[in-house]
């Protein structure tokens, strides 16, 4: 780590500034965690002079950390401290997973497992168990008679298969006669048995999972224990270090976050601790849009230390309330304006999770009390909906300069492009999703509707700073960078909306970086390598910038440097 009293050189790159012109330097010089200057290698060396540490580049390209506009960093760490299968192959080797996590339990003790499958491997499940399908309560016995295992459904599959053994379903008091909400199918064997496992079409997922594990008494196992403070910590500890090492340096929690993951980045903050800037929203929690009295509540408790652009300093900051206003397009659930194939194999127009009046209601409520608002709103009818309400509070009072959200947006039209325009609303989406669900899009909308989703060309054209997030899946920018060029879906290799909606890598990169930083206030700050802001920067192994397309995925992230000090170093500032 360099020296808080000596000036930083880095020479003899190619560094991508994203500045206005999106120059391209050889050297930097930091001073005090910020960037003093940029420019050629032979003037920088002149101006460092000799007592500077010195850092060559060797050729190596340079580009702003990334800015992850929707990252949930927290659901990222849940996955990796709680046990996993990691898309297995076979029974046996879901059950040898379970029976060495059982082995370091108390007897009795329950044990909650990640969904045993990620996207886009997800869809190759059951069937890649052959003709036994999902192991069933009877197989997790075999490995763990008296520890009750339940194992998670995947949250943005429908359906996503949730499993639980006997001694699971005899602490549930569930039988063959249970009842369970709409949209869980309860899997019999031919006797009218339970199986244990349980098929959830819904978002969010009314069985126990990682996203509603801080809302006491979902559906059947109302009994599982919450996830603990220290896990939400050590999970936000754990993905904030992977985040470090992908090469990302600020992220943007748009959707909302609740209390235990609040607590968790604060912790971390006067530790001194948090290696990634981090702005996050206060969940507004679907639970409560038909609680007068609880929404008041929140709206006026987070106006005390929330309001206008937000409270924090330069490394943590929180900032309005982040809502849901329809389900998820992944499901086939999303709010659409033209009925289309649900999940369940009928037509509809996708979900809505409140009444227009009252989802107006309570927005008014809270721009009024000086809070931003951030809303998450999949499909065409939804963000038709969201934003005609965002321009009613305009003509109450201007939003122009406040910057609200919507998030996901995977269809807009051109009206919606160009009232985001007037109105100074940032929209966030991820091509990641053409790659996890782009099969769904296909099944559902059709190949003209999902050839037009996620328009990031659409959206600069019509002069909106869009920014490129990840929801998590998967969190890697470089990957994700590809990604946006690419345009591919991971289950049939299919490419959507290409060459229409094919992007420069400069406005690509602008995408994740500076963009970015302005959905958290923080572009004057990082985003960009310039004089005067903070030395956010990764050194990549090569140069996305120019090598092939198809060799991006390949780069590796050599260091990642958050305010000048390396937070993750291969050995480049070591």
């Amino acid at each position: 780590m360099s020296d808080l009293g000596r000036d930083l050189l880095l020479h003899g790159g190619r560094i991508y500034t994203v500045d206005q012109r999106d120059s391209v330097v050889e050297a930097m010089i930091i001073r005090d965690g910020e960037i003093l200057a940029t420019g050629s290698s032979s003037e920088l060396l002149a101006l460092a002079g000799s007592a500077a540490r010195k850092i060559d580049l060797d050729g190596r390209a340079v580009v702003p950390g990334f800015v992850d506009a929707h990252p949930h960093m927290d659901d990222v760490g849940l996955g990796m401290v709680l046990p996993s299968f990691n898309n297995p192959k076979s029974i046996d080797e879901v059950l040898e997973i379970i029976r060495a996590e059982v082995a370091k339990r108390k007897p009795g003790e329950w044990i909650i497992f990640n969904p045993i499958a990620t996207e886009p491997e997800a869809f190759d499940y059951p069937q890649i168990f052959g003709e036994h399908g999902w192991p069933t309560r009877h197989d997790l016995d075999k490995v763990s008679p008296d520890n009750p295992v339940y194992i998670q459904p995947l949250v943005m599959i429908a359906p996503g298969a949730a499993i639980a053994n006997s001694a699971a379903l005899k602490l549930a008091g569930v039988d063959r006669n249970v009842k369970v909400p709409d949209g869980v199918v309860v899997c019999k064997d031919d006797d009218g048995e339970l199986t244990g496992v349980f098929l959830d079409y819904n978002f969010p997922k009314a069985m126990p999972d990682n996203f509603g594990g801080f809302h006491p008494g979902r559906a059947v196992f109302p009994m599982i224990p919450p996830i603990s403070q220290d896990i939400v910590a050590r999970g936000i500890e754990a993905a904030m270090q992977a985040f470090n090492k992908a090469g990302i340096t600020t992220i943007y929690e748009g959707h909302g976050i609740p209390k235990p993951q609040q607590r968790a980045y604060l912790d971390l903050w006067l530790r001194k601790a948090l290696t990634v800037r981090t702005y996050f929203v206060i969940s507004y929690p679907v639970s409560i849009y038909n609680d007068a009295g609880a929404r008041d509540r929140l709206i006026a408790e987070t106006a005390l230390y929330a309001g206008g652009d937000g409270f924090g300093d330069d490394l943590l900051k929180f900032g309005g309330l982040g809502f849901s206003f329809d389900s998820a397009t992944a499901i086939g659930a999303s709010l659409m304006r033209e009925p289309y194939m649900g999940a369940q194999g009928r037509p509809w127009t996708g979900v809505q999770l409140t009444a227009d009046e009252n989802f107006r209601d309570i927005l008014f409520r809270a721009a009024r009390a000086g809070l931003r608002l951030q809303v998450q709103c999949a499909g065409g009818g939804a963000i038709d909906k969201v934003l005609g309400m965002f321009a009613e509070i305009d003509r109450e009072s201007s939003i122009r300069d406040r910057r609200f959200v919507i998030e996901h947006c995977q269809f807009p039209s051109a009206d919606n492009m160009a009232l985001c325009r007037e109105l100074g609303v940032i929209p966030t989406s991820t091509t990641n999703f053409l790659w996890n669900y782009g099969s769904v899009y296909l099944r559902s909308f059709g190949p003209r509707l999902s050839a037009d989703a996620i328009p990031f060309r659409s959206w600069l054209d019509a002069g909106v700073p869009v920014a490129q997030s990840t929801d998590g899946r998967p969190f890697d920018p470089i990957f994700s960078f590809w990604q946006m060029l690419a345009r591919q879906d991971g289950v049939t290799g299919r490419t959507f909306g290409l060459p229409a909606q094919k992007l420069t890598r400069a406005e690509a990169l602008r995408l994740y970086t500076y963009n970015g930083a302005r959905a958290a206030f923080w572009e004057h700050r990082t985003g960009s390598l310039e004089a005067g802001k903070l030395a956010d920067l990764v050194v990549l192994s090569d140069d996305i910038m120019t090598i092939e397309e198809d060799r991006i995925r390949d780069a590796k992230v050599l260091a990642t440097l958050l305010g000048g000090k390396p937070v993750h170093d291969t050995g480049l500032f070591t």
